[in-house]
């Protein structure tokens, strides 16, 4: 008689873990992440060595000392030379030359001046990322009063209304931020219309954050849509109208207020003037 099968005989036989599930790689946990079981314990990014970038911070204003100090010596040199020597030509030689030698020389004169105010210009915008601040309560008032003194001794001639707020004050490195206003005054005194006197209103607001101080004019104001270019160094709107200008001011300034943890804004519409805001934050460390 033959032999009867048991059911447990024809039950498929049981596979293990490992060979249903085929062994795999498992990847490494990525930096910051800790696999403990089935969950992963997230750590907190490394915090940059504070001591570090402090000193990274003062090697590159060291830098931009060097390369201010450049500016005013090494580079002026040559300069100087070039003016010199075309100023002579022009004085001793001038007879010989016909009218297209003699425009040729002017126009050397003319680019070497121009050179000469932008080297300045550069200078003044390395010094307000490199000086060192000294924070202190100021009178913005007297500041832009000082300013204003400046501008009118530079063109007497001109008539010019401007009104400024009693009892300005905020925190900051006076002789930093009498360059960031007289940048901002000195761009409303520019621009203002040319059919008129030049009218300047400077105000400030408060707030729990700290002061916006405030300058509008009633000049030639520019495009909005051109606004996010002012403040970039080299950065010009009316080249051809203004050519002496460089399209360092408002850098200069916006750079001032960045040290003091603030901002610069400007704002225009054309015809109808511009306004430009300086915050300086009331707690903020500087930069």
């Amino acid at each position: 008689m033959r032999a009867v099968s048991s059911r447990r005989a024809n039950r498929p036989r049981k596979r293990n873990c490992s060979e249903t599930f085929p062994r795999v790689k498992v990847a490494q946990p990525a930096a910051g992440c800790v696999h403990s079981g089935h969950r992963r314990r997230w750590f907190p990014p490394t915090v940059p060595d504070i001591d570090a970038l402090q000193a990274e911070c003062s090697a590159l204003r060291n830098d931009q000392t060097v390369l201010a100090l450049g500016l005013s010596h090494d580079l002026r040199a040559p300069l100087r030379a070039i003016d010199s020597f075309a100023y002579l030509l022009e004085q001793r030689s001038a007879q010989a030359l016909d009218d297209t030698g003699r425009d040729h020389l002017h126009r050397i004169r003319e680019a070497s001046a121009r050179m000469g105010r932008l080297l300045a210009r550069l200078q003044v915008y390395l010094h307000a990322g490199s000086a060192p601040l000294h924070v202190d309560d100021l009178d913005l008032t007297l500041l832009a009063d000082w300013c204003v003194a400046e501008l009118r001794d530079a063109a007497p001639d001109r008539e010019a209304h401007i009104d400024i707020a009693p009892n300005l004050r905020a925190r900051g490195d006076e002789r930093l931020l009498k360059t960031a206003i007289a940048e901002l005054l000195h761009n409303a005194w520019t621009y203002a219309a040319a059919d008129r006197p030049v009218h300047i209103v400077v105000d400030a607001e408060q707030s729990a954050r700290g002061t916006t101080l405030r300058i509008r004019d009633h000049g030639e104001g520019f495009d909005p849509a051109l606004a996010t270019r002012l403040g970039e160094p080299f950065q010009r709107l009316s080249a051809q109208a203004h050519p002496e200008g460089c399209g360092l001011g408002v850098a200069i300034a916006r750079r001032i207020a960045q040290r003091h943890g603030g901002t610069v804004q400007v704002e225009g519409r054309i015809g109808e003037g511009a306004t430009a805001s300086l915050f300086m934050p009331n707690a903020a460390e500087p930069e």
